[in-house]
């Protein structure tokens, strides 16, 4: 039999290559005779820039940064040569010219993942140093960034990023605000863009279509995952109001920008990077499937397997898991979905598109969260066991 796992990241215990790999070590000690194949999948977070950059054989920069809460924190970037993308990739990215791509991951830096339960606040956190490995990427001659936004701990529409790159913001009394998280836009009553450093054109990986703002927006859907209060919301929504309106008058844009799709992902950065630099949005799985020739691995299976942390309504809006059964379905593949808790709602939605498909949930509802995630790998595998030996 000839197996393919795709697994997206199960946050805080194991990542897209680890589940990867314990799928396939678990089939294979149950049978030789299968042939496992394994394609991690990234949202844009965790795994971006190592899963992309080492599959097309590309180089590793470290660089030092400052995390979301402004730490120091030393980080890799990516780089690749265009050369080694395929044509029909370089169009669907719309690359724009030859030459060397950078590929950043913007959770290495401001993740939420790095972040204690006692640390997510988004009022506190910046996208500064996300603007760091921006800048740092332009010293190493590339032509264009390839930039992933899943997984992020702020929600600053990218103001963080926009000063490291020379956006100037200033207070009442005139000194400039040098970490400007959202705690802090209260107080700034200028913003100039005189200093603003160039960048090459910026792709953004995404798998969020959310618009910044309004109930389906960065801070009323993603907010309180990250930390935000919900007596909070309201404030905080009205300060992205606020700024995103001073942004889009510095840079002379349309407040149209801020209904784009995309536009509310990982807490606004792809609006703050579109006011000044020439940006667009990429889907994330429809990027790793062409990266990985995905679908042709899916057509050459006899079983896919795929799955994550949380199997819940937000994966039903373009995320790996949820892209691999539907592109599955195209073929009559047998799907066979794990992950460690899932959504009622969600399920009964997938399976009434998709009625053949298996849905194994591998966590246990009696224990804790943390027993749960420090036991996934076994928990895992012994579901996937059942399940095989069940078929």
């Amino acid at each position: 039999m000839r197996v393919l796992a795709a697994f997206d990241k199960c946050k805080d215990s194991l990542s897209a290559r680890e589940i990867c790999s314990l799928a396939k070590e678990t089939i294979q000690n149950r049978s030789l005779e299968d042939q496992v194949s394994v394609v991690p999948l990234t949202d844009g977070g965790e795994g971006f820039a190592d899963l992309l950059t080492s599959a097309k054989g590309g180089l590793f920069h470290s660089v030092f940064a400052k995390d979301s809460l402004g730490r120091t924190k030393e980080v890799k970037v990516g780089i690749i040569s265009s050369e080694d993308v395929d044509p029909a990739l370089q169009e669907f990215i719309n690359l724009p010219c030859p030459g060397k791509i950078a590929v950043i991951e913007m959770s290495s830096i401001a993740g939420l993942a790095d972040l204690m339960n006692d640390e997510r606040n988004p009022w506190l956190t910046s996208t500064f140093g996300v603007g760091q490995l921006l800048k740092h990427v332009t010293s190493l001659g590339v032509s264009s960034i390839l930039l992933g936004i899943g997984g992020s701990s702020t929600n600053d529409m990218g103001v963080g990023a926009l000063c490291s790159l020379g956006v100037k913001f200033f207070d009442d009394s005139g000194f400039p605000v040098t970490f400007p998280c959202p705690d802090t836009w209260s107080n700034i009553k200028e913003v100039s863009a005189e200093g603003l450093f160039s960048l090459p054109p910026i792709r953004i990986a995404c798998d969020v279509s959310n618009q910044l703002l309004g109930e389906g927006g960065a801070t009323y859907q993603f907010g309180p995952q990250k930390g935000l209060s919900f007596d909070r919301k309201k404030e905080m929504e009205e300060e992205m109001l606020r700024m995103s309106a001073s942004l889009a008058d510095t840079f002379q844009k349309p407040l149209s920008l801020r209904e784009q799709e995309g536009s509310g992902a990982a807490g606004g950065i792809g609006y703050g990077l579109s006011l000044a630099y020439d940006t667009r949005f990429v889907s994330g799985f429809s990027l790793i499937e062409k990266w990985f020739k995905l679908e042709d691995a899916i057509k050459e299976s006899d079983l896919i397997l795929t799955g994550e942390g949380r199997f819940d309504l937000t994966s039903l809006y373009g995320k790996g898991p949820y892209e691999i059964i539907r592109m599955a379905s195209k073929y009559e593949k047998k799907v066979i979905l794990l992950a460690g808790s899932v959504e009622s709602e969600a399920v009964e939605r997938c399976k009434s598109e998709f009625p053949e498909l298996e849905v194994v949930p591998f966590g246990k509802n009696e224990l804790s969260l943390d027993e749960n995630l420090a036991r996934a790998p076994e928990f895992f595998s012994n579901a996937l066991l059942k399940q095989l030996s069940n078929d």
